[in-house]
């Protein structure tokens, strides 16, 4: 595994502490993430498109995957990889991009983890899941050979609290439920592989590790190693 250079380490925690802040604030005014933010991402996506290669493997999910330096990672690997994520994204959000972060570029393998921002900003569990099937469903019909990796939804731990009001008891319970359902749906077709980062990264107590996190739900450089521990081997075939 590639080391992480010092500017990594600096890089991610800050980055980090920026994007809760911002999600911080959206969840007290009760106001969705920018929408300027997510249509500069995808605006960024769309230029980049015209330079990429297609059949790589893309990474697609909110500001966890955003924060991933997938390089530090994945450049030994005979493809490309390539960040798809937004900062606060939800399902509903990727469902309505995924022309320009996954089909323009037809990649051969795809890297999923949503669904955090949909239990934080009050959607229920049937709605979110209504929606990841929807995004499977188009990838499916669009994207039909490709492999698509359904990471769990990882979990947090108090030191969220620290920076906001949040009922951490109540999320977790609601983000396993949803990892379960994920897990069923990727029972019914073969292209797809569910991938467990929750159980990995947590405590006894169903607690995000906080070795792996310096704000209670990104995770750091500790979290991103393990995630490439586990997840490497499988893009590696």
């Amino acid at each position: 595994m590639k080391k992480i250079n010092k500017r990594d380490l600096i890089y991610i925690p800050i980055i980090s502490l920026l994007i809760i802040a911002v999600l911080i604030v959206s969840f007290v005014l009760n106001k969705p993430i920018s929408q300027s933010y997510y249509d500069k991402k995808c605006n960024s996506f769309a230029v980049q498109n015209t330079n990429l290669s297609k059949g790589q493997i893309i990474f697609i999910g909110d500001s966890i995957t955003d924060l991933y330096p997938l390089d530090s990672y994945y450049s030994d690997l005979s493809v490309a990889t390539y960040n798809r994520g937004i900062g606060g994204d939800t399902t509903e959000g990727v469902l309505k991009r995924l022309q320009v972060s996954l089909f323009d570029l037809a990649p051969s393998k795809i890297v999923l983890m949503i669904g955090v921002n949909d239990i934080y900003t009050g959607r229920s569990i049937d709605e979110t899941y209504s929606n990841y099937e929807k995004i499977l469903s188009q990838i499916e019909t669009n994207l039909p050979e490709a492999k698509v990796y359904c990471m769990s939804v990882i979990s947090q731990n108090e030191t969220l609290n620290k920076l906001a009001n949040f009922d951490i008891t109540a999320n977790i319970s609601k983000i396993i439920s949803l990892n379960q359902k994920i897990k069923s749906l990727t029972e019914t077709k073969t292209q797809l592989k569910y991938i467990d980062l929750f159980t990995p990264t947590s405590t006894e107590n169903n607690m995000l590790i906080n070795s792996y996190s310096d704000d209670g739900i990104h995770l750091n450089a500790n979290g991103f190693n393990v995630w490439t521990s586990i997840l490497k081997p499988l893009l590696q075939h």
